[in-house]
């Protein structure tokens, strides 16, 4: 009965509390009359003493003491990061009302002190044996104390509380981090932990660091607060004052993806984590020398071994025309002019580096069975008006720079041809798609010098449509008028036959003569339809019997 008695009073203060609790409420919950309650439990002020001092307990008070019994299971700095994400996400965890309740009432009633200031040197006690913990292991500056530390904490989570109900909150990502980011500011300036912990579990983790001195320094210090390894770690990508970091790491067993991210996010932004595998710490060059020499004997497996190169979590291999277009968890590949490789992530976007990579891997299996005869390693030589020559070829992920400099040469009418927009429109397109990353095929020109002085696509007209294509053909100022354009677009057409598209389409401005003259050299039978001065020009092409085409040029091979 007294149990009962105890249950509903401690309902009734977290509903009303103590003020706004009578016991006529509590006999009336727990099914007893008044005279018995004060029997068994005295007044409201014992009662809620009884209260106090046997309902409540603190889910994170029992995780930082459960810690601090077990010193060797997980780094102090987890503990406390993992503390403060509980505290954060239910602050009600790390204070309940009827302690916030009692905290008030300690103010004017000794009683309740007493037993508020047992339970906070209980919290203190336990917090203080995680510092020491920190303490031994070096992860502690000798200019902080210890005591300050652990009454910050204290009040951090009472302040939690308080707040809660009231306050919008910040995310808990950056409320992760921003713990993260304190914890790693208390450690020694050289921070050198002693080797209590066996890092075992591994883990992938791709960041955004400041493209500065000391960018990538301050990320691995902050991971080694968790006494993480890092085993293994390369660019990804750098631009706009930011590096993206690839690191392989390994950690403690007991160190959770959240713990191990706002550590991370400590240090930077856009911060993705998944599980790892114990061969991350093979370098990359030797993963992609495995990966080459089963190419020479299987090119096949080049979408396979391209997917294990960027850790791609599926892949596909797709006809030109079909699959999805790139996208942050997309990558899409040329491998030949008719079969494209799909790769798909989940856990983080694809970088730029790792386009590259893929794209090169993919080359070399083309290479490779290029060698062999296969003729779908396609690539022309093709001599212009007023002597030299252009190397036409497929489109790489690594092009994107260079097709942008060609733009920024292109004049604006030049670019307003292309795009039957504004001049700085074309920006607005993805680099990646016009260089390859659709469904489809796309062709650039290359000048004798190595740059890229024109780019033609042929991108199928709809997702499900695998019949009718777009082309789209744009030639440097410097470099038209050399019958370049014609050339570039015959081979585009071949190219579309090969992917099996039956009709062409293609929209230009209806006073661009030179563009509608290339379109009637290749003696297709157009249609045409003007509107608002832009002309839409459609032809049906040839159906390809043999399933093959001889380009008519010498095919070239280069590194």
């Amino acid at each position: 009965m007294r149990r009962r008695i105890v249950d509903a009073a401690a309902d009734l203060f977290a509903e009303h509390g103590y003020g706004g609790t009578k016991l006529a409420m509590v006999a009336e919950r727990a099914g007893v009359s008044p005279r018995t309650v004060h029997r068994l439990t005295g007044g409201r002020d014992q009662l809620f003493a009884l209260v106090i001092a046997t309902k409540l307990t603190s889910e994170a008070a029992d995780r930082v003491a459960s810690a601090a019994a077990d010193p060797e299971a997980t780094p102090p700095l987890a503990v406390l990061i993992d503390a403060a994400a509980q505290i954060f996400a239910a602050p009600e965890f790390g204070w309940s009302v009827l302690e916030l309740e009692a905290l008030t009432r300690a103010h004017r009633d000794d009683g309740v002190r007493a037993l508020v200031s047992d339970r906070l040197d209980k919290r203190r006690a336990n917090m203080r044996a995680v510092v020491g913990q920190a303490r031994r292991a070096g992860g502690l500056d000798l200019d902080v104390d210890d005591d300050a530390l652990v009454h910050l904490a204290l009040a951090l989570s009472v302040g939690l509380a308080v707040v809660d109900p009231v306050a919008s909150r910040p995310s808990s990502a950056n409320w992760n981090a921003l713990m993260a980011r304190i914890g790693a500011s208390v450690a020694p300036s050289e921070l050198l932990l002693a080797n209590e912990y066996v890092a075992r579990k591994p883990w992938r983790l791709r960041i955004d660091v400041p493209d500065r001195p000391g960018g990538l320094a301050r990320l691995v210090r902050a991971l080694s607060t968790l006494h993480a390894y890092v085993v293994g770690t390369s660019v990804l990508a750098t631009g706009d004052g930011i590096r993206t970091i690839d690191l392989a790491v390994t950690v403690p067993e007991k160190i959770s993806a959240q713990t191990l991210l706002a550590a991370a996010m400590a240090a930077g932004s856009n911060g993705h984590v998944t599980e790892g595998s114990l061969d991350d710490d093979l370098d990359l060059p030797t993963r992609v020398l495995d990966g080459a020499t089963e190419l020479v004997t299987n090119p096949g497996s080049a979408p396979l071994a391209a997917a294990a190169l960027v850790e791609a979590d599926r892949f596909e291999v797709t006809d030109a025309t079909e699959g999805e277009d790139d996208a942050a968890g997309v990558l899409r590949l040329q491998w030949t002019p008719d079969r494209h490789v799909v790769l798909h992530r989940d856990w983080a976007p694809f970088a730029r580096a790792e386009q590259t990579r893929a794209s090169a891997l993919l080359r070399l299996a083309a290479a490779i069975a290029g060698s062999e005869g296969d003729v779908r390693a396609l690539g022309w030589v093709e001599p212009v008006q007023g002597d030299g020559t252009v190397w036409i070829r497929l489109g790489r992920p690594e092009d994107a720079d260079a097709v942008a400099a060609m733009h920024e040469r292109c004049s604006e009418q030049t670019l307003y041809r292309r795009y039957l927009t504004g001049v700085a429109e074309w920006r607005d397109l993805s680099l990646r798609r016009l260089t390859g990353g659709h469904r489809g095929a796309t062709l650039v020109v290359m000048s004798e010098d190595g740059s890229i002085i024109g780019l033609g696509n042929v991108f199928p007209d709809e997702p499900g449509d695998d019949h009718a294509a777009e082309l789209a053909v744009i030639i440097e100022d410097d470099y038209q008028g050399r019958g370049i354009g014609t050339r570039l677009l015959r081979h585009m057409l071949e190219l579309a036959q090969r992917l099996g598209i039956q009709l062409v389409v293609a929209t230009l401005l209806a006073e661009n003569a030179e563009m509608l003259s290339v379109l009637e050299a290749t003696g297709l039978v157009w249609t045409r339809e003007l509107e608002n001065s832009v002309l839409t020009m459609r032809a049906p092409l040839p159906v390809v019997v043999s399933g093959s085409l001889t380009p008519g040029h010498p095919r070239v091979r280069r590194s």
